[in-house]
């Protein structure tokens, strides 16, 4: 048995990233100044790089879900997920600590051995008898395939896997983050289903996308059902005592029902929903990588990765031969905003995250890269 943890692979990347432009050693983490992710485990767990000073733009990242898994139910990885990392493993093959992950510390020990708090470092840069590449790539690769979850499996062994994944298998909860989007089913043409509404990336419901209306939306939903001219209706609608419900050709019926917030999700094993989220400039200034943030405003947000204060400035005598040329650098993405008297300001962000395989800025541990 074996508990898995779910994080937001955004925030997953953001503090690699950190971590691999400033790397530091601290009291409570000796050893060669190499940049890993360091996983808290214990009750609530947390996920963090080692990036001196720590990170202002996201707090250590918490475990969105955490599932309890027996080694009967465990499934072999699909195409959707990376595997990274197996260090008790290798360890055992090799006869030496892994270069994939190690314990390194544990305290304040619970009634359980699953509740122990412990520190488990992932090095970011290494590669283990058993890892394809260093898991700053598998996290990369995951990123820019459009996965949405980072994995770490753990047991009172140690680390089992850290994998990237597309979508977990469960409704959203009621924290998470729904976004616009046009909502469709039924094959490509003329005759497909669209609609517009919101889903929640990262999700599936019956192997579709989540998918909620507003109100007048949801009539038009329930009136599509009602359609004669369809050949081949997947479910139909009927009311009773004012409540709309979803009737499958079986007879078999499911209701549907407004959420607190008067968003109306729908959901049905006949109703395979996509979603295509609806354009998203990332930032609203196309002149400025960066803006404001925090109560006062005084704050620098990157808009590629959403630091917060992680920035250098520099001013220098323009080459024009009167005032000057600045640059305002994210210490993260390196993404930048320049001005200069001749062609003003402009921004130039950098592709977010980093393709798999490049060379990553800042601090590099003593000695190249280990090699499988």
């Amino acid at each position: 048995m074996f508990r898995r943890l779910w994080f937001d692979l955004h925030a997953t990347v953001l503090h690699a990233e950190h971590a691999l432009t400033r790397a530091e050693d601290t009291p409570t983490q000796p050893g060669a100044r190499q940049p890993a992710l360091v996983l808290r485990d214990g009750p609530v767990p947390l996920l963090a790089g080692n990036g001196i000073p720590m990170l202002a733009a996201t707090p250590p990242a918490p475990a969105t879900h955490i599932d309890t898994i027996t080694d009967d139910t465990i499934t072999a990885p699909t195409a959707t997920e990376h595997t990274a990392a197996s260090s008790r493993t290798a360890a055992d093959t090799s006869g030496t600590p892994a270069d994939s992950a190690a314990d390194t510390a544990t305290a304040d020990a619970a009634d359980t051995p699953s509740c122990a708090v412990r520190m488990v470092r992932l090095p970011l840069q290494v590669r283990s008898a058993l890892t394809a590449e260093p898991l700053r790539d598998v996290l990369r690769r995951g990123a820019h395939a459009g996965h949405m979850w980072c994995t770490v499996d753990v047991d009172p062994a140690g680390l089992r896997a850290v994998t990237t994944r597309a979508v977990r298998d469960s409704a959203p909860p009621a924290s998470a983050i729904w976004r616009d989007a046009v909502i469709a089913h039924g094959p490509q043409g003329p005759d497909q289903s669209r609609y517009r509404g919101q889903t929640c990336p990262g999700y599936q419901v019956y192997g579709a996308a989540p998918a909620r209306f507003r109100t007048e939306v949801m009539y038009q939903v329930l009136a599509d059902t009602l359609c004669s001219h369809r050949l081949h209706p997947v479910v139909t609608t009927v009311f009773q005592d004012g409540q709309p419900w979803l009737v499958d050709d079986l007879g078999e019926r499911t209701p549907v029902t407004a959420d607190v917030d008067g968003w109306w999700p729908i959901a049905h094993p006949q109703l395979r929903w996509t979603a295509t989220l609806r354009a998203d400039t990332g930032w609203d200034d196309p002149e400025s990588v960066f803006g404001p943030c925090g109560a006062d405003g005084t704050g620098l947000r990157c808009g590629v990765c959403g630091a917060v204060d992680e920035v250098t400035h520099r001013d220098l005598p323009s080459m024009a031969g009167y005032g000057f040329d600045t640059a305002t650098t994210c210490t993260v993405c390196h993404s930048w905003d320049g001005s200069d008297p001749i062609f003003g300001a402009r921004a130039h962000p950098k592709p977010w995250p980093p393709q798999p395989g490049a060379a990553s800025r800042g601090v590099r541990p003593a000695g190249q890269e280990p090699v499988a």
